[in-house]
């Protein structure tokens, strides 16, 4: 069970990051957690959280930004640089197996045979080290952007905390992590009266879609009462559907219950100016300046 970590985790992050009235709630808050939350099934160590983030965001530029070719050599030794700590990882955890997903991908058996090598473990925890973190990042980052810009809705979720599942549902849906996503049909396929070739590349608009108006009504309204709130696309869908879903379903949830009861009176610095990492994919504020009563 994460839960008991998690609130753990999040009460301490509370304690000891929002005490003072005015924090930037996602450099000193969101920026952090999720990853600490994903070292806690991968195995990696609570100080590596500089060099994951690093890593990641080398990765995340490089293959869903537009960087200069310049920019396009630091990006791809920053990958290089993270692809080594990963294999690192995999092979200190083949040398001292520990209490966590890494070590179990090791010692999977096929039999007597192992049912991955080094490599393929060394490219499963190097997938999971940006998406186990950084669309959760996003997600809380979102979701505190979008419910104290709508004080009524903020105010619901402290007077009644059974309305966050939904709510957090509506964030995805209006306001998702990853907007786009890339895919290669496998056969020709018609869709909606354009026929599609085999092997075509396609960008898939989550964003938009999340917002067609023959799904949900009033789509460019953030509700978080919306009674089909979940049948947005955010994570995917069948065989595609986010790995870590219910995951950070439970960070956002417990984040959310925190951080209402806590701190009530929390709202978003007026005047503030958000941006957001450059590239046309992944999605969230990278500041987030917020204060409350103390």
């Amino acid at each position: 069970m994460m839960e008991p970590f998690v609130r753990a985790l999040t009460v301490q992050f509370i304690n000891e990051r929002l005490a003072s009235g005015q924090a930037d709630l996602v450099r000193d808050f969101a920026w952090e957690l999720p990853a600490r939350v994903i070292f806690r099934v991968l195995g990696v160590p609570d100080a590596d959280v500089e060099r994951v983030k690093a890593g990641s965001e080398s990765r995340l530029l490089f293959q869903f930004g537009r960087p200069t070719p310049d920019e396009q050599c630091q990006l791809a030794q920053g990958m290089a640089t993270f692809w080594r700590y990963t294999e690192e990882l995999v092979a200190n955890r083949t040398h001292e197996p520990g209490d966590d997903f890494t070590t179990d991908l090791i010692q999977a058996r096929d039999g007597d045979v192992p049912a991955l090598n080094a490599q393929e473990v060394a490219t499963i925890v190097f997938g999971l080290l940006l998406a186990g973190h950084e669309t959760t990042t996003n997600l809380l980052g979102n979701a505190l952007r979008c419910l104290l810009s709508q004080r009524e809705a903020w105010q619901e979720i402290c007077a009644d905390v059974s309305c966050i599942p939904n709510a957090i549902e509506e964030v995805l849906r209006f306001d998702s992590s990853v907007i786009a996503w890339r895919r290669r049909t496998t056969q020709a396929v018609d869709i909606s009266g354009v026929a599609v070739p085999a092997e075509a590349n396609l960008l898939l608009l989550l964003g938009s879609a999340n917002r067609d108006p023959d799904i949900f009504p009033d789509p460019d309204r953030f509700d978080i009462h919306r009674s089909n709130a979940k049948e947005h696309l955010s994570f995917g869908h069948g065989a595609h559907l986010c790995l870590g879903a219910p995951l950070a379903r439970l960070e956002a949830r417990v984040v959310l219950e925190e951080l209402s009861s806590r701190l009530p009176s929390l709202r978003v610095v007026p005047g503030q100016t958000f941006r957001f990492l450059p590239n046309f994919s992944f999605r969230g504020p990278r500041s987030l300046q917020g204060e409350w009563d103390v």
